[in-house]
């Protein structure tokens, strides 16, 4: 959590941590999957390789909630995109509205 965000008790919470398993829909996360028109043929091998990939649904962590200031939500999430080759990676924080993504781990599978 935020370490300057008051933990006030007049002070209304507006981050409830969690930790629990996830899936993203990251198709819908990044509308921009999947609309290159390059061909994967066009590509480097070294960009195939080496370039991190990223599915249609992604396993991740939530390890929070945030309320915003017009009463919605945001899932704050910690996801783990690797490389083809498995030699680089990066682990993402997001920050995702809450329909993007379930707790359900068999959808998209």
């Amino acid at each position: 959590m935020p370490s300057n965000w008051p933990a006030s008790p007049a002070t209304p919470p507006v981050v409830f941590s969690v930790d629990r398993p996830v899936l993203i829909d990251m198709a819908r996360a990044f509308p921009g999957l999947g609309s290159t028109t390059r061909r994967q043929d066009e590509l480097p091998l070294w960009v195939r390789a080496f370039g991190v990939r990223l599915e249609p649904w992604m396993p991740a962590r939530q390890t929070a909630w945030v309320r915003r200031s017009d009463g919605g939500w945001l899932a704050v999430l910690e996801c783990t995109a690797s490389s083809p080759n498995g030699q680089t990676a990066v682990t993402m924080q997001l920050w995702l509205e809450p329909d993007l993504i379930t707790a359900d781990l068999k959808t998209g599978r």
